[in-house]
């Protein structure tokens, strides 16, 4: 009967596995479509804002807009802002706008679980936005909207935490595959950035929703890269000490620019408007900037492809890196649209372009056309923002359709992104956003719980406090004849000044002494620090990896700070370890 009952099991196991890998299959199909069509729509959202706001609804405006009158800039992206803020008041319960950084938090602790509405609104503000001028980009609020639709295909359907997350994960894929036709990048990215984890299961109906997604796309828009470009070649070998100099320089474009972000919202956060007023002030102030630079206008898609083909001058190039960082920095700090994307990716095209202008002027025989640097350039900087070195390689080969500059790229990815961490402590713009919020996701979703789980659900009573007269017979007697781990030396006023263990009664021991009125103040040591109930699992396992210490003494929360239990290192393990299991099986 045992026999029997372990192989229906089994057999029952093998079903829902099956049944799951197939249900999750169709699903990504499904979201594929969905998301796509979302996308496609928004696009078309972007063009109907721009072409009553703008006068024109083409993606590549760049000589459209040198052309612009001052008053339709000031006119447009002011009325812009007044439509988004109303907008935010009337329709958004939060009154706040969402990207990519929502995205990350609502898989880490919410379950995948997100707004439709909110994201709804999200995405018609953002095309408003746009269309009207926004320096901001399309992609995060096409991130959003996928992630918002996927959220609300799994709730509605009452699939398990493990097939949310995965769906999940489709969204993001479909919509970055749809938005740049990179349906290779699109898989990456959801993994890399969203997910923060490769597993197996995942992959393959995130790659179906990608494709998926692409395929639909590209029956809308054509099968184009978003950048059609001439063949650049590689002149030396030489040039690879340049590339890695871009790639430094590229690493301070990216600190400066996500800088430029926090520094204009404490000046935000200073100025006594109410939160509904800053899309109407972030559009006058986008709209200034245009007025000077109406390169700063919209998603940049233009602006970027001219930057690629040595279209723009010099002088153009060193103001345009200035007036995109500021007018971008405003636009997301307002609330005037929300993308960072698109804008990393002109400003590293600009500052790639600006590079290879001063190094085929110094080395004329040894550089390449700088058209190559832009491209170099732009991946450096946008990876750098994003933290995906991975994604963005493969979005900027699935941009351009160039496969020649590969080794090149890959050297300036990697040393941007390994200064830009060292120096900002974070991985990306969004990771530092998140933690502005209280919320430290870099290190998976197992140590965001850690941070929530707290030291007095593991507390025990395993320990007994003495004063510092007792004689070393009674604390052999304790330690060893009672089975006592751990005897808390206390004063006067109860407060901890040691412990001792059988480690330091071993030691007394070994220098042979007489036992003749020593006491525990002779033989106690002093704890280097204490735990309170309030305090996280995660801060205290790096106490414990500070101090190397087995156990440490959890004291009362008042001023008193009285001993009240201890916790030990192994129930630190213990509990991260099921943390991490848990996480495992809800990915």
């Amino acid at each position: 009967i045992k026999k029997q009952l372990l192989v229906r099991s089994r057999l029952l196991n093998r079903y829902l596995n099956l049944h799951d890998k197939i249900t999750s299959l169709f699903l990504a199909v499904f979201i594929g479509i969905l998301v796509a069509l979302a996308a496609i729509l928004f696009r078309y959202l972007i063009q109907i804002a721009q072409f009553y706001a703008l006068g024109d609804a083409s993606v590549n405006n760049f000589e459209y807009l040198g052309r612009l009158e001052w008053w339709k800039i000031l006119l447009s992206t002011v009325s812009g802002g007044i439509i988004i803020s109303a907008i935010y008041r009337v329709f958004m319960q939060k009154n706040t706008s969402g990207a990519i950084a929502e995205v990350m938090e609502a898989n880490a602790i919410n379950q995948t679980k997100m707004s439709l509405r909110q994201g709804l609104f999200v995405a018609v503000s953002s095309a408003i936005a746009l269309g009207t001028g926004s320096s901001a980009g399309r992609e995060g609020p096409v991130v959003h909207l996928g992630a918002t639709l996927s959220s609300w295909v799994a709730q509605n359907l009452h699939l398990s935490a493990n097939m949310s997350r995965t769906i999940f994960g489709c969204g993001v894929a479909a919509a970055v595959s749809a938005s740049f036709n990179a349906p290779i990048a699109g898989v990456f990215f959801a993994l890399e950035v969203i997910l923060g984890h490769y597993a197996l299961r995942t992959f393959a109906p995130i790659v179906i929703a990608s494709v998926t997604a692409a395929i639909i796309s590209r029956m809308h828009f054509g099968d184009f890269p978003a950048f059609i470009l001439p063949e650049y070649d590689i002149m030396s070998i030489w040039e690879f000490p340049a590339f890695m100099l871009l790639g430094a320089i590229s690493a301070l474009t990216a600190i400066i620019f996500i800088k430029a972000i926090f520094f204009t919202e404490n000046i935000a956060d200073k100025i006594p408007i109410p939160i509904w007023a800053r899309p109407p002030v972030g559009g006058l102030a986008v709209g200034l900037i245009a007025l000077l630079c109406p390169y700063v206008l919209g998603v940049g898609y233009g602006t970027t492809d001219n930057a690629l083909k040595n279209s723009l001058e010099i002088d153009l190039l060193l103001v345009l890196i200035v007036a995109k960082i500021a007018a971008t920095s405003i636009s997301l700090v307002f609330r005037y649209g929300t993308g960072i994307f698109s804008p990393s990716l002109l400003i590293g095209a600009l500052v790639g372009s600006t590079f290879g202008y001063f190094a085929t002027m110094a080395f004329p025989e040894l550089a390449s056309d700088y058209g190559l640097y832009a491209i170099v350039g732009m991946g450096a900087v946008s990876s750098a923002v994003l933290g995906a070195p991975i994604s963005t390689i493969l979005i900027i080969f699935e941009l351009t359709g160039d496969y020649q500059i590969t080794i090149a790229l890959m050297t300036a990815v990697v040393i941007a992104n390994l200064i830009t961490t060292h120096y900002l402590e974070a991985t990306s713009y969004f990771h530092l956003q998140l933690k502005k919020r209280g919320l430290d996701l870099e290190g998976g979703r197992a140590k965001h719980l850690s941070q929530k789980v707290y030291v007095r659900k593991y507390m025990k009573n395993d320990f007994i406090t003495i004063d510092a007269n007792t004689s070393i017979k009674d604390i052999r007697k304790l330690l060893i004849n009672l089975n006592y781990n751990n005897l808390f030396i206390i004063d006067k006023t109860s407060k901890i000044s040691g412990i001792i263990t059988i480690s330091e009664l071993r030691d007394f021991y070994q220098k042979e002494l007489p036992e003749k009125d020593v006491k525990a103040s002779d033989i106690y040591r002093i704890l280097p620090f204490y735990l309170k109930p309030s305090d996280t699992l995660e801060h205290a396992f790096r106490i414990f990896d500070q101090t190397g210490e087995d156990i440490l003494a959890i004291v009362s929360e008042d001023e008193g700070e009285n001993i009240i239990g201890v916790l030990s290192q192994r129930d630190v393990l213990r509990a991260y370890n099921k943390l991490l299991i848990d996480t495992r099986e809800n990915t």
